[in-house]
């Protein structure tokens, strides 16, 4: 908008029902589905997990301080997300990541008042208005930039609406709040920033505010990327201040090639829903472009380029301008036309390009109403890898309740580790970039506890297929159950709790030796390759029992890795998995000549019902992404479960 600033210095609340009934269903939908994949543990502790313990850090004195892969280290050495100091309060009343999720979430929305305005101002017409307001509550980067964890520049994006609102109201000491705000929100926002000030000077005709905004952007950004992330590195983590983090997005850049034509399709999701109307405001789109520019670039980590991603919210704002200023110079083009001259129309070109926002969104995000949504398909949509919940989650809540200490040094499984944050040592029990088993073993030095979960059920759907399996963390639990400064001292449906210098009493043994005789009661059932020559179960005391199991490979073994799974009865969370023959001796790796004698100790719930139970066993494909659930889909072809004997349960 060239010289469209006004003197309206009040930014006064619309009363428009409409727009308040739309942010209402979008904020309904917002913090409905952000809450329901953390309560369904499908949010990992990258990021909603790293985010959530740097704050709580705060309340210990520490500078956002996080628990990575090299030790811990400060936000202020990263990204800088001064912001999220101001969430401080709300997780010193409700100390775990549901209100930064709510938080996030409304103040997206609200970025819908100062979008309404500023068309209302511009095109004096109550439906423009509310197609503005409605392209930016359904723009599709918009979206699933809230709906991916909490980030500061989702965050930054209804700031900067916010700012620019102030600035065309020239409302100047509200617009430097605003400014300061969205800087501080992460050290790269001063790259949009500094576009603002540019178009303030080169095309709004307010040189004395676009040379100050653009100085400020140059200043802070320049202070705080090369000066202030310096005095919060660590040296623990060997973090160099620029070349780390330049590396960690650009290190890699020969695979930009191999990729090039997601990395465009991306771009076309970014810009391309509003292009029908907002070319003609381009102008507003330039500032947006040198971040997008860097991140359709990037390297890693994984495909930071996709468009689902969280840095494209920051281009939203100025997608947002252009529309606005596009329609106001078509407007304008209406009204200089001569008589009987053919011009196009602005208002059907604006609802026009809201509808196209407004069904990319529909196509592309992952939400109610798109049709996929429905079809629960692995990792999207109702799936419990997504927005689903399965009765798993319960069984987590309780055994991270009851079994999981507070505050003491602690390395989580993914998932489960954003339950567990509220302390100063969180690592994790395998990071993205471990092929398995590698970095753990390091990282053991500086825990107490190591909470795995043998049956990993969170996964989604890759060129590769459905990743990762369930075997996820089988060599991590392989490496604890052989540290003998490690005990297993609570398991349930496959969470398994370790401790350090455990007491030999509280100790859940698990053992496999390769043996000539059976030396229980014996059996001969048919488990496909693997024959049952022997069971037992023996009460040691009150719930805890000790089960043997006897095995013989029967012809090959299978090309892929199985895991015996054990349930009493038909209670879902009774299950138990037979850890030995898991991790210890797969049986892709079982002779052909001696027998495999399986131990392990297990303690039955307390929410089981007294009373005799059948003993159920079945061998699952680990490689089929429903075996986490003893499903009958992950048996593997002529294997049915099978009732081995009977338990008295105390």
């Amino acid at each position: 908008m060239e010289t469209t600033f006004t003197e309206d210095r009040t930014p006064s609340l619309p009363r428009d029902r409409f727009l308040w009934v739309a942010m209402l269903v979008v904020a309904t939908v917002l913090v409905g589905l952000s809450l329901a994949r953390y309560w369904g543990y499908n949010a990992g502790m990258f990021d909603l997990g790293n985010m959530t313990q740097a704050i709580l850090s705060v309340l210990r004195g520490q500078p956002l301080v996080t628990t990575g892969p090299g030790g811990n280290v400060s936000r202020l050495a990263g990204h800088v997300e001064v912001i999220y100091l101001a969430f401080v309060p709300l997780l010193a009343l409700w100390p775990n990541a549901q209100p930064l999720l709510i938080g996030q979430a409304l103040l997206m929305v609200a970025g819908a008042l100062p979008a309404y305005r500023m068309a209302l101002r511009h095109l004096e017409d109550v439906t423009a208005a509310r197609s503005v307001a409605l392209l930016y509550l359904l723009y599709p980067v918009a979206l699933t930039a809230v709906l991916f964890d909490f980030h500061g520049d989702t965050l930054a994006m209804p700031l900067l609406l916010f700012a620019l609102d102030a600035a065309d109201r020239q409302a100047w000491r509200w617009y430097a709040l605003w400014i300061a705000l969205s800087l501080l929100s992460k050290v790269y926002v001063a790259a949009p920033v500094f576009g603002i000030g540019a178009f303030l000077w080169f095309w709004a005709e307010r040189r004395r505010a676009g040379m100050g905004t653009m100085l400020a952007a140059a200043l802070y950004g320049s202070v705080v990327f090369f000066g202030v992330r310096g005095l919060f590195v660590s040296s623990a983590t060997g973090l160099a201040v620029t070349s780390g983090y330049v590396n960690h997005y650009y290190g890699n850049l020969s695979q930009v090639w191999g990729t090039l034509l997601p990395r465009l399709v991306s771009a076309l999701l970014v810009f391309g829903p509003v292009l029908f109307l907002g070319w003609r405001g381009w102008r507003w789109l330039l500032p947006a472009a040198p971040l997008t520019l860097a991140v359709l670039l990037s390297s890693g980590p994984g495909t930071v380029y996709h468009y689902a991603y969280h840095h494209y919210a920051l281009v939203v704002p100025f997608v947002v301008m252009a529309v606005i200023d596009g329609a106001v110079r078509l407007r304008q083009q209406g009204a200089e036309a001569a008589p009987g001259e053919r011009v196009r129309q602005w208002k059907p070109d604006l609802i026009f390009t809201t509808v196209i926002v407004a069904v990319v969104s529909l196509l592309m995000v992952d939400q109610p109403l798109n049709p996929r949504f429905w079809l629960a398909l692995p990792g999207q949509g109702l799936d419990h890898a997504r927005y689903g919940q399965v009765a798993r989650d319960e069984v987590k809540d309780r055994f991270l309740a009851e079994a999981v200490p507070d505050t003491v040094p602690l390395a989580a499984s993914m998932f489960l580790a954003p339950r567990l944050v509220n302390r100063d040592t969180l690592y994790l029990v395998r990071y993205p970039d471990d092929p398995g088993g590698e970095r753990l073993p390091s990282l053991l030095p500086d825990v107490e506890y190591v909470l795995a979960d043998a049956l990993f059920d969170w996964r989604t759907l890759t060129d590769e297929g459905v990743l990762p399996t369930v075997a996820y963390e089988a060599a991590e639990i392989r490496t604890l159950l052989n540290d003998s400064s490690f005990g297993l001292v609570a398991a349930r449906d496959g969470l398994l709790l370790f401790q350090r210098d455990a007491p030999a009493a509280q100790v859940l043994s698990n053992t496999v030796t390769l043996t000539s005789t059976v030396e229980v009661a014996a059996k001969s059932l048919d488990l496909g390759p693997a024959t049952l020559r022997g069971f037992a179960v023996e009460q040691r005391a009150g719930r805890r029992f000790e089960a043997t199991f006897v095995w013989e490979l029967n012809g090959p073994p299978p090309a892929t890795p199985w895991v015996a799974i054990s349930q009493l009865g038909v209670a879902s969370d009774a299950r138990f998995v037979h850890l030995p023959t898991y991790v210890l001796q797969p049986i892709t790796t079982w002779p052909d000549d001696q027998l495999i004698y399986e131990r392990f100790a297990f303690e039955v719930p307390d929410e089981i019902p007294a009373g005799r139970y059948e003993w159920q066993i079945a061998w699952y494909d680990a490689t089929h992404p429903e075996a986490a659930f003893s499903d009958e889909q992950a048996l593997p072809p002529g294997i049915e479960p099978v009732v081995v004997g009977t338990i008295l349960v105390p």
